[in-house]
């Protein structure tokens, strides 16, 4: 039996439809994270005037540009990590604070309610998050960055299975653990069909014990988080478990800043910084602190 108390996991969003401008609307949480969001620029003068006092301020003043990351205040290792230990780390904080002062920019870190942070990514008070084009509606939108890192979504089998992962059709009949109400792409059409049989969880910690006491087939879990979960808490019995190869679904985690804010001039410059952490082992480096 877990300690499930013990262990940190994402609290997941219930199928409200009042997340925040930005967030996953309709229950679209987090397999694949849809944000609908758009936000609301000013146009013709108004947005002349708007330009230019962002620029003097931040720019002309002769003082770093603040840079203010909002990231969400749910647990998920290890891209962000809100227990009591690590509040506000994790990769992505790590590695934008490996590029911002690279770029001469300040960074702050706010950990906000997802609603909240999306509200006032729309207004200006936070500038960057992060995400992945795939996951976010009208994409154009926003500026991107080049991508960080490669999120995987996998299979996740008892030590003794002999099941692989190589379509949907291969886990036609079989029972699957999810997160209840994330959406997983790949596999809703089977899910729908009534070929594969979803078997909905409210933790992590609850996938594993339902497969680890036979009561499903096999898990559907994020590669980095679980490796960090079984790396961080050997109670898990990381040794009963085997993680399958083959994703059934992925997408590259970039950064997201808001057009017309005077980010434009910086994105070469994300790009070429992120480029170098990746040529030089320096973002490596850092994945390798949570593996």
């Amino acid at each position: 039996m877990y300690d499930k108390e013990s262990i940190p996991y994402r609290q997941v969003a219930a199928k409200t439809g009042q997340d925040g401008p930005g967030s996953p609307s309709g229950g679209e949480t987090r397999a694949t994270r849809r944000c609908t969001g758009g936000l609301r620029r000013a146009s013709g003068p108004a947005a002349v005037v708007l330009a230019c006092l962002l620029f003097f301020c931040s720019e002309g003043a002769g003082h770093a540009r603040d840079l203010v990351l909002f990231i969400t205040n749910e647990n998920w290792p290890p891209y962000q990590i809100n227990d009591s230990a690590l509040k506000g780390k994790g990769v992505i904080v790590d590695m934008l604070g490996e590029i911002a002062p690279s770029l001469g920019l300040t960074l702050k870190v706010r950990v906000l309610p997802e609603r909240r942070g999306w509200d006032m990514l729309e207004h200006g008070e936070v500038d960057i998050f992060p995400t992945a084009r795939e996951w976010t509606e009208n994409p154009d939108r926003y500026l991107w960055t080049a991508p960080l890192m490669l999120n995987e979504d996998i299979l996740l089998f008892r030590a003794g299975s002999t099941l692989r992962y190589v379509s949907p059709a291969s886990l036609e009949g079989l029972s699957v653990a999810a997160m209840e109400d994330f959406v997983y792409p790949a596999l809703e059409p089977s899910f729908r069909e009534g070929k594969i049989i979803r078997i909905d969880c409210g933790s992590p910690y609850n996938m594993l014990e339902m497969l680890d006491r036979s009561r499903v087939d096999a898990a559907l879990v994020n590669r980095s988080e679980t490796l960090w979960l079984f790396r961080n808490y050997p109670e898990l019995h990381p040794e009963r478990f085997r993680m399958d190869e083959t994703p059934f679904d992925s997408a590259w985690y970039r950064f997201l800043l808001p057009r017309g804010r005077g980010w434009e001039q910086y994105i070469d410059r994300f790009n070429d910084r992120i480029t170098t952490m990746k040529r030089d082992g320096t973002l490596n480096a850092i994945l390798d602190r949570y593996r």
